[in-house]
């Protein structure tokens, strides 16, 4: 459990135990090296207002380092989520997060070109 202030000096208390994990970075997959020892994933929570935020959480598995969690906007989450989408390999999104991101953001991958 963490704490996080928004720019209007708020509290959001945050739980990556309880809060939906809208993208898993990979995690050291088989035979990948040293390639995915560091990742961000990113989290909804849902405050007790019912208003939705947004955080990313920037993890390493090297010794030493520090994690780092990230209050996000709306915007900056649907941003990451959509370049998390044309990502390949072991960084793609699952089945599972492209079908919830769709469902909480109807339309966000509907082509507009």
């Amino acid at each position: 459990m963490k704490v996080l202030m928004t720019p209007e000096n708020k509290r959001v208390v945050i739980n990556t135990e309880t809060d939906e994990c809208l993208y898993s970075a990979p995690v050291n997959p088989p035979n990948t090296g040293t390639a995915y020892t560091t990742g961000t994933d990113m989290y909804r929570h849902i405050a007790r207002s019912g208003k939705a935020y947004y955080y990313t959480h920037s993890w390493s598995l090297w010794q030493g380092a520090c994690d780092q969690f990230t209050l996000i906007t709306e915007d900056e989450a649907k941003q990451m989520l959509l370049e998390a989408a044309g990502w390949t390999g072991y960084s793609e999104l699952s089945d599972f997060e492209r079908q919830r991101i769709m469902e909480i953001f109807p339309g966000i991958f509907d082509e507009d070109a």
